[in-house]
């Protein structure tokens, strides 16, 4: 009887081996395979790359909870994370394989695509450029073009670079033929056709609301060309020394040590995408790739300048809503404070068809970074959305440490 117990459990291990094995066989052998099948699969698939890949710099790191979040709530197939804190100490922690089930396991140094966590690059440059007098927050964005006189929306005359940079510029990629930048019917006119400028009808009043613009920071790109007498990436390359970070540009199809991307909760997009979108026009929208170390010790290296940071924490305007992560944003930063008794945070989000990044600077001036495999899911409940999760547990980090005390002795924000 012992014997037939002992073979049954034999027979249901191998069951359930052969169905993980043929879940993965079949999503990443098979390119036709539709992806919302292999959805099925995903739950099986997590307690696999839970198991056997998940491993940090330091056996006990607190960050392991980050990337079990990712696998099991957020449907990422591979991932890292990175923690670099106010005394410039990383801590890192990876999970998942680079391209195949027990292929090649991701590392720290594998490269995943930084989407729209380009933009702090973008506004850190500006910053930079203000600094030196070479820019003004007020200064409008046609007197960088004088070649552009004649206009069909002269609003757009109105337009400041504070108002690309805290994306109120007037665009709406929600409205008309959405965003441009990322069309798969024609190749953006930003920023390599400015004069397009002419044609434009804004949607709304220049610094009237704030609606999330792409072409925003494209334009601003093509400012940092006019000023600088450089591409952009050129001039990016060279100010932070990106070569130094192992962060490159990309042009479209896998770098070499590049992860590849899952797309089985996306709706429209799969490898296709990266013969369709103009990867050189949204380089300063979306356009840097690298590793989570990599983009968290150059962010930290940024706001620790002593020269200043593009990132400090500016007290919020009246109308910012700190409870809720997408109710204030300032210098294409989203500010999120939800307990007056704890951290606050600013943070950007990214996304490409089958990556999603964030990174966040916090109130002690720790850069997080976590870089993912797969679009992000939709959570009923909102404290398992990845942000709030994860301020969550960078909160109880500090509190753990007892900071947060001094924190609240120095700061009072009223939501």
């Amino acid at each position: 009887m012992a014997f037939l117990f002992m073979k049954l459990k034999l027979l249901k291990y191998c069951a359930t081996a052969i169905v993980i094995a043929l879940s993965f066989w079949f999503y990443f052998q098979i390119s036709t395979f539709p992806y919302k099948v292999a959805r099925w699969f995903q739950p099986l698939e997590a307690e696999v790359v839970s198991v056997s890949t998940s491993r940090c710099s330091s056996p006990s790191s607190w960050l392991n909870i980050f990337l079990g979040h990712a696998v099991t709530r957020q449907g990422a197939y591979s991932a890292q994370v990175a923690f670099i804190d106010a005394d410039n100490f990383l801590e890192s922690c990876v999970i998942g394989y680079k391209n195949k089930i027990f292929g090649v396991r991701v590392s720290e140094a594998h490269r995943y695509r930084y989407a729209s966590v380009t933009k702090l690059i973008t506004t850190a440059i500006i910053y930079d450029l203000v600094r030196q007098n070479k820019i003004r927050y007020e200064d409008t964005l046609i007197s960088f073009f004088p070649e552009i006189n004649q206009l069909k929306d002269s609003r757009i005359r109105n337009i400041t670079v504070a108002d690309l940079l805290n994306h109120r510029a007037g665009f709406n990629r929600l409205s008309g033929g959405g965003d441009p930048m990322f069309s798969r019917r024609k190749k953006p006119w930003c920023p390599h056709e400015l004069a397009q400028l002419q044609t434009l009808a804004l949607a709304f009043n220049p610094g009237e609301k704030q609606v999330y613009s792409n072409m925003g920071y494209c334009l601003l790109g093509a400012i940092v060309d006019r000023v600088t007498g450089e591409e952009f990436r050129t001039y990016a390359e060279n100010r932070y020394s990106l070569s130094k970070y192992n962060i490159k540009f990309i042009d479209g199809y896998y770098l070499d040590d590049e992860v590849r991307y899952d797309y089985r909760y996306e709706e429209w997009y799969d490898d296709t995408y990266l013969k369709i979108f103009d990867f050189d026009s949204i380089s300063a929208v979306a356009g840097l790739s690298g590793s989570a170390n990599g983009l968290a010790a150059l962010l930290w290296n940024i706001h620790h300048d002593s020269a200043g940071s593009p990132f400090e924490q500016t007290p919020p305007e009246a109308a910012c809503k700190l409870l809720k992560t997408l109710g204030c944003s300032n210098m294409g930063f989203n500010y999120y404070r939800p307990e007056k008794s704890g951290i606050a945070i600013h943070y950007h989000e990214g996304y490409l068809p089958g990556v999603a990044s964030v990174a966040i600077i916090d109130s002690f001036g720790g850069v997080t970074v976590l870089l993912k495999s797969g679009a992000n899911l939709y959570q009923a409940n909102s404290p398992n959305a990845w942000v709030p999760w994860i301020y969550n547990r960078l909160n109880l980090h500090y509190a753990m440490q007892g900071k947060l005390t001094i924190l609240n002795q120095l700061t009072t924000v009223k939501p």
